[in-house]
């Protein structure tokens, strides 16, 4: 069955290049509200097809120079929508977890964010009779306070996560003399430095951030994926033509 126009509304946004810090907001560059048109009446040339991390396809059309449109192929033949990059931009899509980055060379890469699993409802249970109270237990040690996780990046900066603090997470990336270049966090998920892109990314239904640093679409556009506490969770290279 194919899917309407108001199914294939995908949530994107596109990724800038600059030499300092700033917010990135949402742009032109994102899946089309209406994927129901002749992919064939504007492109000039298909490019490749790149397999997405959840089994579908994107396929990459060259509009006009130096720019693409990645038609996104469900794994029943369904168009589900697409992604335009233009101006040397790369643009940024997500559908249901599933994270596509078309960079301004037509290259593509794709990650799956972990969707957890229904939990069922518990079925209530009969109260027992209160039992006797037991004797106090000496109160435990407190645990040792944890100093935030410290890491060396990609890029040669250096990343603080702090997990536990007022507003939500918040990740600090300085150079390795301490200096300030950027700052992510709950109110501001994306901040950029000299080409390196670095996001605070929730995980759908968990609550969880992950701290994603992707590089200059110039070295390939690869990205690495960490935790809160500084690990390495996941890394992805963009492929080359």
């Amino acid at each position: 069955m194919l899917l309407n126009r108001r199914t294939r509304v995908l949530r994107t946004a596109a990724v800038a290049t600059g030499t300092s810090v700033a917010l990135l907001l949402p742009a032109a560059a994102a899946f089309a509200d209406d994927a129901s048109g002749d992919p064939g009446a504007a492109v000039r040339d298909q490019v490749s097809g790149w397999p997405l991390a959840d089994g579908s396809t994107a396929q990459v059309w060259q509009t006009g120079e130096g720019s693409y449109r990645a038609d996104i192929v469900g794994r029943d033949g369904v168009l589900i929508g697409s992604l335009t990059s233009t101006g040397g931009q790369p643009a940024y899509g997500e559908n249901n977890g599933l994270h596509i980055v078309l960079q301004p060379d037509g290259t593509v890469s794709s990650w799956q964010e972990d969707v957890p699993a229904p939990v069922p409802t518990p079925k209530p249970q009969p109260k027992p009779d209160p039992a006797p109270k037991p004797a106090p237990k000496p109160r435990p040690k407190p645990a040792p306070h944890h100093l935030n996780a410290r890491i060396k990046l990609p890029d040669g900066n250096v990343a603080t996560f702090a997990k536990n603090v007022k507003d939500g997470p918040r990740v600090q990336v300085s150079r390795t003399n301490d200096q300030r270049i950027a700052t992510v966090d709950a109110k501001h998920l994306t901040a950029q430095h000299r080409g390196w892109t670095y996001k605070l990314a929730v995980q759908p239904g968990k609550h969880q951030y992950r701290f994603v640093v992707v590089d200059t679409p110039k070295q390939g556009g690869d990205s690495w994926v960490y935790d809160l506490n500084g690990k390495l969770v996941a890394e992805y290279h963009a492929r080359k033509r």
